[in-house]
């Protein structure tokens, strides 16, 4: 696999939130359809992988936004891999809006042994070179820093909204997780300008979810537990709005 792939969007309300700005949860969609697209021109995509009884899944994630995009806007997406180190496959982003650069994203991708629910070792289909030239805009997703803030507690169970196809919680969906434990008014004051997730355990259908929210200064981070067990944590930097 060598190059990047580009795809063009015009953002419609399907893609946005009150605030006409393109959904954070619907970003990480994006980014997942457009890595999937490059695989299955290289015959790693989901039918190659169902073959081998695997599912291609995210292990850690770092998304920045220089500027929201918002409704009307032409996003330009562009994703390339970079050769795997050990089990973990390197992507990265790179977006940009009406020509002008807007953000950047860099992920860490694993697959999925779909009997075991396991780490599998790595198959990729005499793809030996995921490689391009580019360069990453940004360094691989790192650890998330500890808050001493108070906790807040919610809880989730996982409903059939929640699933994609590999039959647990999809990646996109815990941001959407997050971003409701924040009333409207924060959302209306406040914009996301970084995303860090470490993806930890699977969450499968009907398991109940321990949320966990901690607020200091302009972060947030968000843990999930189920079954006593890290499923998730999530860290977003907010910027005030203009």
């Amino acid at each position: 696999m060598n190059g990047f792939l580009e795809k063009e969007r015009i953002l419609r309300t399907e893609d946005v939130d009150a605030n006409t700005e393109w959904k954070i949860g619907n970003i990480f969609l994006a980014m997942q359809e457009a890595g999937g697209e490059q695989c299955e021109q290289h015959n790693l995509g989901i039918n190659a992988m169902r073959s081998q009884n695997l599912a291609w899944v995210i292990t850690r994630a770092h998304l920045h936004l220089d500027v929201t995009p918002r409704l009307g806007q032409k996003v330009t997406l562009r994703t390339w891999p970079k050769p795997p180190k050990h089990a973990f496959f390197p992507r990265y982003y790179q977006f940009d809006v009406d020509g002008k650069p807007a953000g950047c994203a860099s992920m860490l991708y694993a697959q999925l042994d779909l009997t075991t629910r396991r780490m599998a070792k790595p198959w990729l289909g005499g793809n030996e070179e995921l490689t391009c030239d580019l360069t990453p805009p940004l360094p691989l997703p790192g650890n998330v820093p500890p808050l001493t803030a108070p906790v807040e507690s919610f809880s989730r169970v996982a409903r059939y909204s929640d699933l994609d196809i590999n039959g647990h919680v999809n990646n996109a969906r815990y941001l959407d997780w997050y971003c409701d434990c924040y009333p409207m008014e924060h959302h209306q004051t406040c914009r996301v300008s970084d995303v860090l997730i470490h993806y930890d355990r699977e969450i499968t259908p009907g398991a109940e979810v321990a949320l966990a929210l901690q607020q200091q200064d302009n972060r947030g981070v968000l843990r999930g537990d189920s079954n006593g067990l890290p499923c998730f944590v999530i860290s977003v930097n907010w910027m005030k709005r203009e």
